[in-house]
């Protein structure tokens, strides 16, 4: 019984978040849905993915990728790959075995330059993650990104921190948004530059690997994995 509970409040957490994700986006932006063809269902080491890619007009990408229902690990993936402003990757993740749950809030400097807005911005980011500091940390492995992650979140949960997880990622995502609406467009030229640093992030993610990006290649080789990343994942071949 025990056990059946943890599954579903799990289930539950996953949902709200895209819930609330969804909703806050819609909100502010206009969300068409991007047919995800052969990649909108994936089996990973057993696991059932289930995946949604969302254009955010005048942002970017949203990738929704999400296993609620699995057994094994209940987990989301809420991705924001902006490209039209200076602004970071903005990356949510609930990963949730049983009751051992962890959540995730990072931002990825995939920009030519950081400006004093961009730089505020972040400020206020770290504000959200000095709030949260009484929560215990998440120990992650050291990768060769991690210069690229001025801010991260990575927390230890409990089902009793659920609306403060809740909380996290709406604040991180509102606060996105204002950023958002007060960064200049980029120009044509800054557009191609800002688009081709994310291609490189991308495509060192999967030559290099990381560290979830080496189950993704295991299960579906390193082609398979750039097309996946680059067409769905990240959007590079969208925007």
């Amino acid at each position: 019984m025990e056990g059946n509970f943890i599954f579903v409040s799990n289930k539950i957490m996953i949902e709200k978040e895209i819930e609330n994700g969804l909703n806050i986006l819609n909100n502010s932006y206009k969300l068409n849905e991007i047919n995800c063809g052969q990649f909108s269902n994936l089996q990973i080491q057993n696991i059932a993915y289930n995946i949604k890619q969302y254009e955010i007009v005048g942002v970017g990408n949203l990738l929704l990728m999400e296993s609620k229902d699995s057994p094994v690990l209940q987990m989301l993936s809420f991705v924001i790959t902006p490209y039209y402003k200076n602004l970071p990757l903005f990356s949510s993740d609930c990963l949730f075995i049983g009751e051992k749950r962890n959540f995730l809030v990072e931002y990825y400097d995939l920009v030519r330059e950081k400006d004093s807005l961009y730089n505020a911005y972040l400020n206020k980011l770290q504000a959200i993650k000095d709030k949260y500091e009484d929560l215990p940390d998440m120990k992650l492995k050291e990768c060769w990104y991690d210069s690229l992650k001025t801010v991260c979140i990575a927390k230890k949960t409990l089902i009793a921190h659920d609306d403060i997880m809740l909380s996290i990622f709406n604040e991180n995502l509102h606060t996105f948004i204002e950023a958002e609406r007060e960064t200049d467009i980029l120009s044509k030229s800054e557009k191609k530059a800002k688009l081709q640093i994310t291609r490189d992030y991308v495509n060192k993610l999967v030559d290099i690997g990381g560290v979830s990006t080496n189950v993704f290649k295991n299960c579906m080789g390193a082609e398979s994995t750039k097309k996946f990343f680059n067409e769905v994942f990240f959007g590079t071949e969208k925007f």
